[in-house]
């Protein structure tokens, strides 16, 4: 069976995947794993359909949607297996999760042969209020398992590197693309909702908040490194964050490092703390058994990023991090603490069971097994991977204007690189203890059997 793989930023999303067609090679399928406008132009070439999973087949508001992309693969027999990126990373409360769900995706787009799986049971609650026409799933996402002990092993070499490199730091992870977006704060101000009033001034809200915590986090790490200077203090932005914005506001400062390489779950176990607010990656951190510090200066519970920040200790001022900063390094602090409060624990279903093993549960239900696949013939891959180079060449030259838009895309998808790809699978054999056949295409294409 043919079964797409939709990459859009490869930090977050890469290792996963190459695990999940790890789990599903040898079993005559053909994988494909690829920047998710890529696979696009291969589907007419799989005459037997298949099945997507991800959630590139939606392009924008769930209000503005037209389901070009969705109704496409539907047209070339492809069913979907649709998990967000997004599925606890909320305000708190049911409410705050079911405006932001009904902003990200419209299930009414889903039909009975497609499936959906969320990231707990309080957002599977949800969804099944929302749709009863397909069929929804409670999955945990497969990513955040990756940071558990039995997949240490493929993060060993990288964190070992970056361990020689910057010896002990503290990682901070910047998540404020409202106020610092990658894209142009043209983009987020643009011409068409600056005209809803009433967009406009939620976005002028969220814009100032931001920017604040933004300011602080900035004003925190530049004092953190003063009052350690034996410490490297690692700044790593949102992919959908300037990234040169950051390091610009801490040049000069030799113990301060904006980096933002490969996956974070590498930075995060070379660390000896992780201090953000409102960030993805200290659900990650708690996984792994490092310490984790939500700091906030100014608490809005409009605004607050509510499932992540139960992560840790919460600390609102310098001293007390000063305080936190120094037993860590006294004492070489690591927990394994996971959140004990229902509440909190029915926001991810890792924090009780193994997500692989539910996503794949869902996986194989799916796939036919008399169903053929069709190879899509490497000429064509060529092919169709020379003129979109062409493409993008053209436009830095003939479109300066869309220059911007288009580098803060190859910030998040700056191509798979094929030496890294292979260490990934080596290492991913020896921890599924089987032989993965598959060939890497190009920068953006990679095919599992």
């Amino acid at each position: 069976m043919n079964i797409l793989l939709p990459i859009e930023t490869i930090n977050r999303e890469l290792d996963f995947k190459l695990v999940l067609a790890g789990y599903l090679s040898g079993q005559g399928h053909q994988i494909y794993i690829g920047q998710h406008d890529f696979l696009m132009r291969l589907v007419p070439s799989m005459n037997d359909g298949g099945i997507y999973i991800g959630k590139n087949i939606f392009n924008v508001d769930a209000s503005e949607e037209k389901g070009e992309k969705y109704y496409f693969l539907k047209k070339n027999k492809f069913d979907i297996i649709y998990l967000n990126e997004e599925g606890a990373v909320f305000f708190k409360g049911e409410e705050s999760m079911i405006r932001r769900l009904e902003k990200l995706y419209n299930l009414n787009f889903f039909d009975e042969n497609d499936q959906v799986c969320v990231w707990g049971n309080l957002q599977e609650k949800l969804e099944k209020r929302r749709s009863t026409k397909v069929e929804i799933h409670c999955t945990g996402h497969p990513r955040f398992d990756l940071c558990k002990k039995e997949w240490r092993s493929l993060y060993e070499t990288k964190v070992d590197k970056i361990k020689k490199t910057y010896k002990n730091f503290i990682l901070i992870n910047g998540n404020f693309s409202a106020a610092n977006p990658g894209n142009g704060i043209e983009h987020y101000f643009n011409e068409e909702k600056m005209k809803d009033e009433k967009v406009r001034l939620e976005g002028i809200s969220t814009f100032v908040y931001q920017s604040g915590q933004l300011l602080s986090m900035v004003k925190l790490t530049h004092h953190l490194a003063s009052a350690f200077p034996e410490l490297n203090f690692i700044y790593r932005p949102h992919p959908s964050e300037d990234h040169n914005y950051y390091k610009i506001l801490f040049a000069g400062a030799k113990n301060i490092h904006v980096k933002h390489d490969g996956n974070v779950i590498n930075w995060i176990l070379a660390s000896k703390l992780l201090l953000h607010d409102g960030c993805t990656t200290a659900i990650e951190a708690t996984l792994a058994g490092v310490p984790v510090v939500n700091y906030k200066l100014n608490f809005d519970v409009t605004r607050d990023i509510w499932f992540p920040n139960q992560m840790g200790e919460q600390i609102d001022n310098f001293d007390k991090i000063i305080s936190y900063i120094k037993k860590i390094e006294k004492e070489d602090l690591k927990l394994s603490i996971y959140p004990k409060k229902e509440e909190v624990l029915q926001y991810l279903y890792n924090f009780k069971g193994n997500s692989y093993e539910a996503f794949l549960k869902i996986i194989n239900h799916k796939i036919v097994k008399n169903k053929t696949n069709s190879k899509v013939p490497s000429i064509r891959i060529k092919q169709f991977f020379l003129e979109q180079s062409i493409r993008d060449f053209l436009i830095k030259i003939l479109k300066p204007n869309k220059r911007k838009h288009l580098s803060y895309h190859n910030t998040k998808f700056y191509g798979f690189h094929e030496h890294d790809v292979n260490e990934k699978f080596k290492n991913i054999s020896k921890i599924l203890n089987k032989k993965i056949i598959y060939k890497f295409h190009n920068s953006h294409l990679i095919n599992i059997q």
